[in-house]
């Protein structure tokens, strides 16, 4: 080769040697280094020339051909240049590398002419390039070139040359080439003779010989008719790519299993499939190869995880093993082989197939390896190995059994002194641990341990496999210690772990495991003793472990979650924060190191998920719950039905979703936990290690949802469930504790339920013997002291032993000490110390100082009080804890009812702001006390604030239609307050914007993870908003800025006349009147709630003579106490609004009256309006720049979709009203096909006056489904909430039941009247219920004449227009009275 090249050799020669290889023409010979298969350097030859200088008699070297010194260093330079690039193409596959190469060869031919020396060098070097540009461009017609470069510089090489047999090679590899695209015998004939010519020139050791004969081999693969002289696809490599042999292939395997280099992994995979092509079936180093890769395939997977690649490792296992049939000596080996990938599957899949036939494949393999076979003893412990996976997954104890007894086999064979008898000692010792965690035989473990003790005799100070040892026996001793609790094993584990740790210095492999192993028995250690430092000093045992495996090591990730799981540790016994923190950032950075594929994602997602799950219970933030059950659904999707993980999986997702039950009280996570569990108990049958924990999981669930439901067979397959799991945990058992602590909760369920004291009794016992398990330290132990508390008081409420309230208060009062600030579960113990409290003052015992009774009561309200505000606990907890607070005060007329009840309506109001549908806060309000605004009120009137009352009322009451509109909030005067003011301006209008958009609507088939994402995004949003209005409430001036509004701000509603407010509660019934000026009139009602309900009915027949009887009581006993209490300051014929509250949104306040000839009514005296709140009402009023023309839309369908009757009133009346409405009015009518939902809300955006003449629906199950029928779809209630109409002036709606609430939640108003007033429309006039089409007709021609009588169109004389309109129609005495006063005024 010409120019510097590569360094092939160095080596050391005298000058006097030198001398005398030249004078003999003795070439230099190198034999092949250790490990090569054949050099790539044999020999040297080189002639030297002596002569005499000149100027003096010393001997100097010089060549045969005196070159200039610049010709040399440009051969040199560029010959150099070229083969560096074409190396580099070789590794990058740059076609512009291999084309500058070729350039930098062609001009060192240039550079050496015909008579040249170094031209057949450089011939061969630019023939080289030009043969690699040919195959990668499969330009085939092209090999003529580098053929005829390689036959001129043959030609040059004369027979004696040293380089004519490799040129002759190069020359013999290129026309094999040409005949593998195009089959010229020619060439052929050319190849044998020229190999021929090799291997007689060359000695039978050199590098040139061998590849001759591989050469002549392919070359015999052709001529049996391998190839396909008409496919130019096909193509046999030059020289440079000539397959490795299978030894050099499996050095390259080797080097890459030590790396993790994907590159070089997938060039060695290559490699090997390339060399496949050559050694077709038949071929004796076929299985090797197969076997090779099929190695190399299963470490890509395990590196990336990609299924493919497992797949096809299997298949071309199954390949090589076809190759060695029944009966061959050798087909043990491809049996291994092929159980070892399926297991592998197996265990990536968890298809039970795999590992069946993996069994069955080394059950065949032992069978061919007899008593004495030198290799049965591994035979036995591969089989043995399988066995002890499906008893792990399956739980069937003969599987282990018999894995066991090989294991025994397989040390019988393994005498002392046998160099595999500490790896026999191990694996038997690891299967009698497995069986002692299944079963808890004490001997099954101590003779494990035995085992290890004697295995790591067999490994001395010194042995290599001494850590490895000392870390097995450490394992076990720390078992041993958790199941019996001796100090000593412990102790003894931790010195093994430290003498493991000092065999390890640094730079040793194995120092970051060692590392970790004592910073795992550290930490059992602290969770026994307590010590920090056992603590403190794993956790930098962690650190250093992972600072050993830097970014990029392939056990990162494994790393960073040992370190995450101790910070985690601490956190829980010291609370704090930044450890926790840090624990969930580090196990974010190791699922990051897991890509969707990676064979270790699932469990890394579990981890993170564990962490959110501990930090949600810590702080109760929603957004670590939902993604906790977001990064669980994940995992769960990565383990398949079969899957060995699914079980565990499975119960982690139903954990947190019962958890979520608890949290929001939403039943579908309850029923979808429960489901799960069912799953989980299926997939761990009896004699599976898990069983147990399903056992439980599943009764815990079926218990909460007896607690929620109260269905009896929830609770008796609990207990059955749970006694189950308990037997399943005998004493010694880890997790006994637990067990005892659930069946006891089940217990004492029942024992409420059907009143057995032996249930009570047999609780208290078993959490007795579970708060023994759980010594101070314990994590758990504050639970245990609460369970136990909580049994004692029940025990005390119903036998009045006053040791059980003693002791039950102590328990409590230590339970919340071991809690921190933030621990969540503070709220329930401050619940149950109430509880206690309660239970002794309602208890005969009462002291001989009445005080203390005084002060039991007293304590027990200040605990419902702190319980309802502990932050971390969540909002439904806390909720539900306020009211529990109020319905205690209110029992026992406590001072603090009005604080509870103010508590409970703020927190209601933050839970219900937590979700973004308006049909999830109905339903949640349906979950709540309907009454709970008005008994405040009534609460605060019994105080004998009334101004209290009314806030209360307007805190408490239209909440849904409040959150609704408060993004819509206009803040024009804080725009320009400031810079800084108008940029937090626009941060709250981008944020309410957001918020006020409509939420998604999902499709059925909808991913939940998708779904909670958009959800946990809603409260991240709310979560912002939140903090927008914090900071506004900071500037001067807005300091109340979306509070509710107080009592000087309210009366403001009562500008344009009186508001009467009317209170419906169990308490009383009372009437305020607000003035606009004067303070409020309470006024004390006769009726009663029940009497109201009973009124109520009577209304719903709607006969004449029922209505006149109720409306005449209505008169007697609500409105004529009103009526006197107006007189003196609302003069007859003004106007009055009513602000009815619980049942009487229900009643026509406006019709009441005597009946009678000459018999008082309401509306001789006073023009009646409603509203739905004083804040509705003081919206409606707010002034807008008036337009010059009125935009009028009369909306009519008289044939909506799915109509059974046709409303043959529509037209007529649309034409009737174009005609009544003066010209200022500009008039559009959409009616019959046009009216359509979309072309409805089209005209309700665009126009201010509006008149709809159609159906009208009112949902009761979903009220804010309500709608106009219009001809292709509704028009519902949802989507006119969703408009902006605070221009709005007038809304007419000529429908059926559009002023008509939901019985369940009255005081939320949702009907279409109130919708449209809430969206900002002045004044809107509704129907009480079904109106007849004669009725409207009349009605409407009344109300339009009256309206527009002057010329104009005023929104604000609607309310006397009807009044009039009514009035007219009330002297027919021939139309029904429930027509007469079905319409109503609402708004201004």
């Amino acid at each position: 080769m010409l120019g510097h090249g590569e360094v092939l050799r160095t080596f050391e020669i005298s000058v006097r040697e030198l001398l005398d290889c030249s004078e003999n023409s003795r070439p230099i010979i190198f034999q092949p280094k250790q490990g090569e298969v054949i050099s790539p350097c044999t020999s040297l030859s080189m002639t030297l020339e002596q002569r005499l200088s000149v100027e003096n008699d010393t001997a100097v070297l010089c060549p045969l051909v005196v070159l200039t010194s610049r010709d040399m260093d440009a051969l040199a330079v560029e010959t150099d240049v070229g083969h560096r690039l074409l190396a580099q193409y070789r590794r990058t596959q740059k076609s512009s590398d291999l084309d500058q190469s070729i350039n930098h060869f062609e001009r060192v031919s240039d550079l050496c002419p015909m008579d040249h020396p170094y031209r057949p060098a450089a011939l061969c070097n630019l023939a080289t390039a030009k043969l690699v540009s040919c195959q990668a461009g499969k330009r085939y017609l092209d090999l003529d070139i580098p053929i005829n470069l390689f036959q001129d510089a043959l030609d040059l090489r004369p027979i004696d040359h040293t380089d004519r047999t490799i040129t002759q090679l190069h020359l013999t590899l290129s026309l094999l080439s040409r005949f593998a695209k195009w089959g010229f015998q020619t060439d052929a004939v050319a190849t044998r003779e020229l190999l021929s010519e090799v291997l007689d020139a060359c000695h039978a050791d050199s590098y040139i010989h061998r590849a001759a004969l591989i050469a002549i081999e392919t070359s015999a693969l052709h001529s049996v008719g391998s190839t396909d002289a008409n496919d130019p696809g096909q193509e046999w490599p030059a020289a440079s790519m000539l397959p490795l042999s299978p030894n050099q292939l499996a050095e390259r395997a080797e080097w890459c299993l030590q790396r993790d280099d994907p590159h070089a992994l997938n060039e060695v995979i290559s490699l090997h499939y390339d060399a496949l092509g050559y050694y077709n079936t038949g071929h004796a180093y076929r299985g090797q190869l197969l076997c090779n890769l099929s190695v190399m395939l299963i470490t890509r997977f395990e590196r990336r995880g990609n299924d493919e690649d497992l797949d096809q490792a299997i298949a071309l296992q199954r390949e090589a093993l076809g190759l060695h049939p029944v009966g061959q000596t050798d087909r043990c080996t491809p049996l291994n082989n092929l159980a070892n990938q399926l297991s592998s599957r197996f265990k990536h899949r968890g298809n039970d197939e795999d590992l069946d036939q993996a069994i069955a494949l080394h059950r065949e393999a032992l069978a061919l390896r007899p008593v004495c076979h030198t290799a049965r003893s591994s035979s036995l412990n591969n089989l043995a190995n399988q066995l002890s996976s499906r008893f792990k997954h399956r739980g069937n104890d003969e599987d282990l059994d018999q894995a066991i007894a090989l294991h025994r086999e397989a040390l019988a064979l393994r005498p002392v002194g046998h160099t595999a008898r500490s790896s026999s000692l191990n694996n038997l010792a690891s299967q009698l641990f497995s069986r002692f965690k299944h079963r808890s035989n004490d001997e099954d473990l101590d003779q494990a341990i035995a085992l290890r003790r004697e295995a790591l005799a067999l490994c001395p100070v010194g042995h290599i496999d001494r850590s490895g040892s000392l870390n097995n026996l450490a394992n076990e001793l720390s078992s041993r210690f958790k199941h019996r609790g001796n100090d000593e094993d412990l102790d003894q584990a931790i010195a093994l772990q430290r003498e493991g740790l000092a065999l390890c210095p640094v730079g040793h492999t194995d120092l970051s495991g060692s590392l970790g192993n004592l910073a795992n028995q550290l930490s059992s250690r602290f969770d026994h003793r307590g010590d920090e430092e056992d603590l403190d000093e794993a956790i930098a045992l962690q650190r250093e472990a992972l600072a050993l495996r830097p970014v990029g090591h392939t056990d990162r990730s494994k790393a960073l979650g040992s370190l995450a799981n101790e910070l985690s540790s601490r956190f829980h016994h010291r609370s704090n924060d930044e450890d926790l923190d840090e624990a969930i950032a580090l196990h974010r950075e190791a699922l990051a190191l897991c890509p969707v594929g990676h064979t270790d994602r699932s469990g890394s997602l579990n981890n993170l998920a564990n962490q959110l799950s501990s930090r949600f219970k810590h702080r109760g933030n929603d957004e670590d719950l939902d993604q906790a059950i977001a990064l669980y659904r994940e995992a769960l999707a990565l383990c398949p039905i079969g899957h060995m993980n699914r079980s565990g999986s499975i119960g982690n997702l139903a954990n947190q979703l019962s958890s979520r039950f608890e949290h929001r009280g939403n039943d579908e996570d309850l029923d979808q936990a429960i489901a799960l569990y069912r799953e989980a108990l299926a997939l761990c049958p009896i004699g599976h290690t898990d069983r147990s924990k399903a056992l439980g999981n599943l009764a815990n669930g079926l218990s909460s949802r007896f607690e929620h439901r109260c269905n009896e067979e929830d609770l008796d397959e609990a207990i059955a469930l749970q006694r189950e799991a308990l037997a399943l945990c005998p004493v010694g058992h880890t997790d006994r504790s637990t067990s005892l602590s659930s069946l006891a909760d089940q217990l004492s369920f029942r024992f409420k339920l059907r009143g057995n004291h032996e249930d009570l009794d047999e609780a208290i016992a078993l959490h007795r013997e579970a708060l023994a398990l759980r010594p101070i330290g314990h994590t758990d132990r504050s639970s245990s002291l609460s369970s136990l508390a909580n049994k004692l008081c029940t025990r005390f409420e119903h036998q009045h032993n006053r040791e059980d309230f003693d002791e039950s208060q102590d328990n409590l009062r230590h339970a919340l000490t071991l809690l921190t600030e933030y621990d969540p579960r503070q709220l329930v113990v401050q619940k149950s110390l109430a509880k206690v409290h309660l239970s002794f003052h309602d208890s005969e015992l009462d002291a001989t100082d009445a005080g203390e009774d005084d002060d039991s009561l007293n304590a027990a309200m200040h605990h419902l009080q702190a319980a309802a505000n502990v932050v971390s606990a969540g909002l439904l907890p806390r909720l539900q804890a306020s009211l529990s607070w109020v319905r205690r005060a209110r029992q026992h007329s406590h001072g603090t009812e009005l604080e509870a009840h103010t508590t409970s309506m703020q927190l209601l109001d933050a839970y219900m702001s937590t979700t973004a549908s308006v049909s999830s806060r109905h339903n949640i309000m349906k979950h709540f006390p309907s009454t709970l605004a008005v008994d405040a009120a009534s609460c605060a009137l019994h105080s004998g604030d009334v101004c209290r009352a009314v806030e209360l009322l307007e805190q408490g009451r239209t909440i849904i239609w409040n959150q609704m509109t408060r993004p819509r909030t206009p803040l024009d005067t804080l725009q320009t307050h400031s810079d800084d003011a108008a940029a937090l301006v626009k941060k709250f209008r981008d944020l309410s914007s957001l918020l006020d958009q409509p939420p998604a609507s999902y499709a059925e088939a909808t991913l939940r993870v998708n779904v909670e994402a958009e959800e946990a995004r809603y409260r991240r949003l709310v979560k912002d908003w939140n903090g927008a209005v914090e900071e506004i409430r900071k500037i001067e001036g807005f300091s109340r800025f979306l509070l509710p509004p107080s009592f000087s701000n309210l009366r403001d509603a009562a500008r344009g006349g009186p508001i009467i407010v009317l209170i419906a509660s169990k308490l009383s019934c009372d009437a305020i009147i607000i003035w606009h000026e004067q303070p409020p009139t309470k006024i004390p009602l006769s009726t009663k709630l029940e009497k109201l309900q009973t009124l109520v009915a009577r209304f719903q027949r709607r006969s004449t003579l029922a209505l006149t009887t109720a409306l005449i009581e209505l008169w007697d006993d609500v409105v004529r106490p009103v009526v006197k209490n107006l007189g003196p300051f609302a003069p007859r014929g003004s106007r009055i609004w009513w602000c009815p509250t619980s049942l009487f949104n229900f009643l026509p306040l406006h019709a009441a009256g005597e009946y009678r000839e000459n018999g008082e009514s309401l509306s001789q005296q006073y023009i009646s309006s409603y509203t739905p709140s004083l804040t509705a009402l003081m919206k409606a009023r707010r002034s807008h720049d008036m337009r010059l023309s009125v935009l009028f839309a009369a909306i009519g369908q008289n044939c909506p979709a799915g109509a059974s009757s046709t409303l043959e009133c529509v037209e007529p009346e649309l034409e009737l009203l174009r005609s009544l409405l003066p010209p200022v009015v500009s008039f559009t009518k959409i009616s019959s096909v046009d009216a359509t939902r979309s072309r409805a809300l089209s005209a309700l955006q665009d126009n201010t006056w509006l008149h709809f003449s159609c159906h009208g629906t009112q949902n009761f199950d979903e009220p804010f489904k309500s709608a106009f029928l219009m001809r292709d779809q509704p028009l519902s209630l949802l989507d006119i909430t969703q408009m902006d109409l605070s221009r709005h002036e007038f809304t007419f709606l000529s429908a059926c039941e559009t002023a008509v609430g939901d019985f369940r939640t009255p005081d939320e108003v949702i009907h279409l009247a109130a919708g449209l007033q809430f969206a900002g429309v002045k004044s809107v006039i509704g129907t009480l219920w079904t109106v007849d089409d004669s009725t409207v007709q009349r009605l409407v021609e009344a109300f339009y004449k009256i309206l527009c009588k002057s010329g104009k169109m005023n929104s604000k004389r609607a309310a006397w227009a009807l009044h009039q309109a009514v009035g007219s129609l009330a002297r027919d005495k021939d139309m029904p009275l429930d027509q007469r006063i079905v319409f109503i005024h609402i708004g201004v």
